[in-house]
Formats: structure tokens, sequence, C-alpha cells
């Protein structure tokens, strides 16, 4: 499971938005940043389509017992915090940092963690979620998040400004807007099997 522990700062500020835009008053600022958040939630990190983290935020994975090598979902990896795991007899443990080793952090692709250099992972009780890794994702910086991942930010809040409702009413017809009403909560919809 994946759980987030801390959120990320936009990628995109209400002042890059509203330039983007070209709004100068302060009467749509509130829509706007409403905009900026729904865009970046498409793209950032469990849910977002990029299956990445852009700004840089806390996670928690957990799992239910330790693999030869575990990999961390949404890159870039900035650190490992902590790997708490649950030892055979109840107690919660932290490993320490030298008995796992790191690879791939800063990369385009998921870290890995592997057990240190003449290690193996400890031994831990036999149920569900004993094992904890909290982790630091994101671009880091604001700055540092790829140009075409901010743009796409702003192209689709110039498009979420521009067509405030899910259909345009034309000359005898009905258009469903692109990004409208089913975009937006496709993600969340319960399907049945």
């Amino acid at each position: 499971m994946l759980t987030i522990v801390t959120l990320p700062a936009d990628i995109v500020t209400l002042a890059e938005a509203k330039a983007h835009l070209r709004v100068t008053g302060a009467l749509d600022d509130a829509l706007i940043s409403g905009f900026i958040k729904a865009a970046t939630q498409r793209l950032d990190g469990r849910d977002g389509f990029l299956g990445r983290a852009l700004g840089t935020q806390t996670w928690k994975l957990t799992l239910d017992q330790f693999l030869p090598t575990i990999s961390i979902p949404l890159p870039p990896c900035q650190s490992i915090t902590e790997i708490k795991f649950v030892d055979p007899v109840g107690d919660l443990q932290t490993m320490q940092s030298i008995d796992y080793q790191v690879s791939g952090l800063g990369g385009s692709e998921p870290a890995i963690i592997r057990p240190a250099f003449g290690k193996t992972w400890p031994s831990t009780m036999r149920i569900a979620e004993v094992i904890s890794i909290t982790f630091v994702a994101g671009y880091g910086l604001t700055a540092s998040v790829p140009e075409p991942i901010r743009n796409a930010i702003l192209m689709h809040v110039g498009h979420l400004y521009e067509h405030r409702e899910s259909v345009t009413l034309g000359t005898g017809f009905i258009t469903e807007t692109p990004h409208g009403y089913r975009d937006a909560i496709t993600d969340y919809r319960q399907w049945a099997f």
C-alpha cells in the first residue's frame, strides 16, 4: 500500500498561471488556484497519469514481506527516510541505514533497495503490512520539474479556465468538452467485477 505523508507544493505558481492566461486582476485567483491543483493532480503522485512525484513529497510504502529487491515507486526518489518492521516477537524495529543499500536515487526510474553487502533482510512477524518504508520523492525545487510537465499543467489550467462547463452548446449540436466532467472523475470510478 502506498500512502502520502506530506503533500507537495504547487508545481506552477498562481502568478505563472495568470501570466499564461493573460489575467491581470485578482477576481479569479481562487478559481485559477483550484485549476492548478486539479491539473497537477491529474499528473502527479500515485493516482496521476505520469506515475511519478513532481514536487517534493513524502510517502509511506507498506509491504507484507521483504523482497530480494524492493522497488520504490514514484520516481525520482530523493531519499529513504526510514525502514521500520515488526520483528517475530511483535516489536517495532527501525533498520539502520548501514544494513541496506539504495541505488537509483534521483533517477528517472524507480529506486531500488537491497540488503547491504554481506547482510540479509531481518526476520519479521507474519502479518500484513509488517514493513513500512518512508521515502521522499519528487524533482526537488519547483524549477527542477521538467518544462514539458510544467507546460502541460499550464495548458490544462488554460483549458479548464476557458471551458468551465462539461459540454459546449453549438448551433444544433452539443459537444462534450475534452478534459471535462468524465475525464475528471474517471480515475475515481469503482469498477464491479
